[in-house]
């Protein structure tokens, strides 16, 4: 889920030159926003430890593996709305991406996207876990696409949603990147995030669930987790590495050939559809593409049913 590249606006209204690019699940604040209808009490919350890192994942149901990957930032949380139906059919996992949720950040710090589906890789196989559908949101699109050119015999299907799979030609914004920076970046995020990430990521969240409302309680639960400086930093150090990978494996993508859709929004105000879904759809000429009208970016919230068709497409 990629969050705004725009906010340097924001910060200028504020009387700074700061601006924030807040990636991946989003909404928009509503005195008439709903509740999150929850469907992860029955789920099993688990963790796996692959080269010295901790992932914390979901897990729920039986029958084909479907995986799923949320966007930046972001957590398991953000397929809560199609977590418990999806399972009803297939073993669901839903990770926490490295640095997101309850995961851990690697210790060495390489968090490419090519890492990370290394990563997801091994504590797949650490889980029995055979040939899914890997399902991503966002940024977890990209990693999606990844995993499938790097494991093309354990895929068995993509399904990307609302996906940032090609290189951005927005500016980069300086609450974004700076984190990134070593030594230089933690005393910034540490004097800056407690000051500013509040009053951003609730306007850029408008953008990621526009054109409707942000349910109450997940602004409340994401609001408290991603001004972190921890998590500030972690979709920091995954937004600045995005574009050098999509550079580099978004010329293969046509080497894909398991079955991909690709689902997105007529009205998203964070990924281009035009951009980015369009686009891919272009470059793998079987790829099944639905473009949903007045939908904007937070699709798994908003429209839980096309993402539940979408998946069994792949099948």
């Amino acid at each position: 889920m990629k969050i705004a590249r725009d906010l340097s606006d924001n910060a200028r209204s504020l009387g700074g030159e700061i601006s924030a690019k807040v990636s991946a699940a989003g909404f928009r604040p509503s005195n008439s926003a709903p509740e999150i209808q929850s469907e992860r009490p029955q789920s099993t919350s688990k963790f796996v430890t692959v080269d010295g890192t901790r992932l914390h994942f979901v897990i729920r149901g039986a029958g084909r593996p479907v995986v799923l990957i949320h966007g930046n930032p972001g957590s398991a949380q953000d397929w809560t709305r199609v977590f418990g139906s999806l399972a009803a059919n297939h073993k669901v996992i839903a990770f926490d991406r490295p640095g997101h949720g309850r995961s851990e950040r690697p210790k060495h710090g390489d968090t490419t996207v090519e890492v990370q589906a290394r990563l997801l890789h091994d504590a797949l196989k650490q889980l029995h876990i055979e040939h899914p559908i890997v399902a991503g949101h966002s940024w977890g699109g990209a990693l999606a696409l990844v995993y499938a050119i790097t494991y093309p015999k354990e895929v068995s299907g993509v399904a990307l949603v609302a996906p940032a799979v090609y290189e951005s030609q927005d500016g980069v914004s300086l609450l974004t990147s700076l984190p990134a920076v070593p030594v230089i970046g933690d005393a910034v995020n540490f004097v800056l995030t407690p000051l500013f990430a509040a009053t951003f990521v609730r306007r850029e969240l408008k953008k990621a669930f526009s054109p409707d409302p942000v349910p109450k309680n997940y602004l409340r639960s994401v609001l408290s987790e991603w001004t972190r400086s921890k998590k500030v930093k972690a979709y920091s150090l995954d937004e600045a590495s995005l574009n050098d990978s999509l550079k580099k494996f978004s010329q293969r993508y046509p080497e894909i050939s398991v079955p991909v859709s690709i689902l997105a929004g007529d009205s998203d105000l964070i990924v281009s559809e035009k951009e980015q879904a369009e686009r891919l759809h272009k470059a793998l000429p079987k790829s099944h593409l639905i473009v949903l009208p007045k939908t904007g970016h937070q699709i798994p919230f908003t429209r839980p049913q096309a993402v539940l068709d979408e998946i069994e497409i792949v099948q």
